[in-house]
């Protein structure tokens, strides 16, 4: 008959304590790596399949009409890619509230209520991007103040877009104790609103031909820089939602 004492009693629990903690830590980081490589393969199959349908695009408006801007703008396909992409990143944030909210307070005005927020925010992204909310508001505008349109008014839409952004950030801002709970989110978050930083400096700039021709070039090479300004910046715009 063996006596094991207490204090090799207290040193084997220890160890078993010691060597299921370890073992839990190995399969969590198992499993966050899975799930890491499983997001960066889904991200990657998205923004190259979402390239892959704009270069399409982009080469049957060329080989088409010698436009290749065509296919893209209200009503053609380049934006029902875009408007697919912000409904889908808002029933996303919808069901990430629901979730949410299945479990812990039920306090309405809370962090948590950030999911909701930017469902309802990409839903009427996708509706401003189908009807091009945006540019009516700068119609009113124009009307309503008497203003003629100008260089300088005709870019009204693009100070719009700048402050959907603004209000976007300040959003996220304010609920980033939320945010950190998903800490991988932010790569995607930072990509995608500097792809939109992007998309907004192009618009700026290809939106009439002054600017290009004040940079000294000629009128027909100014008017393919728009064109060609324009269609990147399409694609900028599908590229921050993918």
């Amino acid at each position: 008959r063996y006596v094991i004492s207490n204090e090799t009693k207290e040193r084997m629990v220890g160890n078993c304590n010691e060597y299921m903690s370890t073992l839990k830590n190995r399969l969590v980081e198992e499993e966050n790596k899975s799930l890491n490589d499983g997001r960066v393969f889904t991200t990657g199959l998205i923004v190259i399949s979402v390239l892959a349908l704009c270069l399409v695009l982009i080469l049957f408006g060329e080989y088409l009409w010698g436009d290749t801007s065509k296919l893209f703008g209200e009503g053609r396909p380049g934006t029902y890619i875009s408007v697919l992409l912000l409904l889908l990143i808002s029933f996303s944030c919808f069901k990430i509230y629901a979730l949410r909210s299945e479990v812990g307070s039920k306090k309405l005005f809370e962090p948590k209520l950030i999911w909701l927020l930017m469902a309802f925010g990409f839903f009427f992204l996708a509706l401003d991007d189908a009807i091009k909310i945006h540019e009516n508001i700068e119609k009113v505008v124009l009307k309503h103040f008497e203003l003629a349109e100008t260089a300088v008014s005709d870019r009204l839409d693009d100070v719009i877009i700048a402050l959907y952004a603004a209000i976007g950030a300040g959003v996220l801002y304010i609920c980033r104790s939320e945010l950190r709970r998903y800490k991988f989110l932010f790569g995607y978050l930072l990509a995608g609103f500097a792809v939109l930083f992007f998309m907004i400096v192009l618009d700026l700039i290809s939106n009439g031909l002054g600017f290009l021709l004040w940079l000294g070039a000629s009128e027909d090479a100014a008017e393919l820089w728009e064109t060609n300004l324009s269609t990147l910046e399409e694609v900028s715009k599908v590229l921050a939602g993918a």
